[in-house]
């Protein structure tokens, strides 16, 4: 089988309005695989849907034609690597401000499955959980091609502009591209962006 390397489709973009960075890409056939154990119930049954009847053995196809990976990245005043009251409330309005911006593209883009790891735990933001994590370092790192840091047990991916004061979360859909661009556009209106 070929590789199937990351395809980017929208290069990093920044939404005022939204207060935040985000790319579009197809990922990996080894990224696309650690995605779907994570998201496998949800998935399975988008899956389904769009393809009923069809053999468990077409999933990595469909999956290939139809997934899409919109690494997103906020800006943020502190360093947030450091761990201390300042930084995890900062992180929990970043985190806000991502619920905010990612459940208003999920109602835009429904019926097609959307979802998001979730940062603090790495499952599913809005769906059945697993017990797979998402590993964002990866995920990023695979997408972006961004460099990242060894921090303690784990590490942190260093935005290009804003480093270690950055605050990464990607969604996924299996939305058509067109589709997705034109939510983030709606979204972004109506946040008062332009």
């Amino acid at each position: 089988m070929p590789s199937q390397p990351t395809e980017t489709l929208v290069q990093p973009t920044r939404l005022s309005a939204s207060k935040l960075e985000y790319s579009v890409h197809r990922p990996s056939r080894l990224l696309r695989r650690d995605i779907e154990l994570v998201f496998r119930p949800d998935l399975e049954a988008e899956f389904q849907r769009q393809r009923p009847g069809a053999s468990s053995d077409a999933k990595d196809g469909w999956l290939h034609e139809v997934l899409l990976a919109i690494p997103t990245w906020q800006p943020a005043t502190q360093d947030l690597s450091e761990i201390s009251d300042q930084v995890n409330g900062e992180r929990r309005e970043l985190l806000a401000n991502f619920t905010t911006w990612s459940s208003s593209l999920r109602a835009r883009l429904a019926p097609h499955w959307t979802d998001a790891s979730c940062p603090l735990e790495g499952c599913a933001k809005y769906g059945t959980p697993t017990s797979v994590i998402y590993n964002e370092l990866e995920g990023l790192t695979s997408l972006l091609k961004y460099s990242s840091v060894p921090i303690g047990c784990c590490g942190i991916v260093l935005h290009p502009e804003w480093q270690r004061c950055a605050y990464p979360v990607t969604l996924f859909t299996t939305a058509p591209p067109e589709l997705l661009l034109a939510a983030i556009a709606e979204t972004e209106a109506e946040r008062g962006g332009a």
